[in-house]
């Protein structure tokens, strides 16, 4: 009767399991593909103003990271470094927290709570992440570098790498008209230039 009454009660308590969480439900699911490190087009520029004028950069390309806070979690934290070819900033780095939620993917950035999103209507495997965010009509698309990374190389996060390029700032003054030819942006302080950050697909 004692084994017949432990199997009962492990019977039961897979149903129950089954039942109500499905052991492992589908946001779980989500989560564990999602953990790891992406790279691809997220969308993201900024804009400064110089002289009274307005210079849009977009990224080429950024290199995204989710880690769970433990195993089987559905939310945890993350790094995003965005890569810019031109303008004053090499590349903009992030952190933010992440969660999943009856299939939506929410992101928010501590240090930047105004871009703050969701992301809904996505695909996502281990090899492809693409999807909308919660203002945007266009898609962005990632693909998966690894399930997990070793994030040391990006010692400074919530940094703006800062150098200046003559040749940038030429360029983007001769093809836009935007500014005279030899205009110095070493005058300005890094805080006043930047306008505007976000990401084109978010909007």
């Amino acid at each position: 009767m004692k084994k017949k009454f432990t199997l009962f009660n492990l019977i039961a308590v897979l149903g129950l399991c089954t039942m109500f969480t499905s052991c492992t439900d589908d946001d779980t699911e989500e989560a564990m593909v999602l953990s790891g490190q992406w790279r691809g087009d997220w969308g993201m520029y900024y804009e400064i103003e110089h002289l009274g004028l307005i210079y849009t950069f977009d990224s080429y390309d950024t290199d995204i990271v989710f880690y769970p806070d433990h195993d089987y979690a559905t939310h945890g934290y993350g790094y995003q470094v965005d890569w810019y070819r031109e303008g004053p900033y090499e590349r903009m780095s992030y952190r933010f927290n992440w969660s999943i939620n009856n299939g939506v993917v929410y992101l928010t950035y501590p240090g930047y709570p105004e871009y703050n999103t969701s992301i809904r209507d996505y695909r996502m495997n281990n090899d492809r992440f693409t999807g909308y965010f919660s203002n945007g009509t266009q898609p962005f698309y990632l693909y998966k570098i690894a399930d997990y990374y070793n994030w040391s190389y990006y010692y400074d996060y919530d940094y703006h790498y800062w150098y200046y390029d003559d040749w940038s700032w030429d360029y983007y003054a001769k093809t836009r008209g935007a500014a005279a030819e030899g205009d110095s942006v070493k005058g300005s302080t890094k805080e006043d230039r930047i306008v505007k950050i976000g990401s084109r697909l978010a909007e």
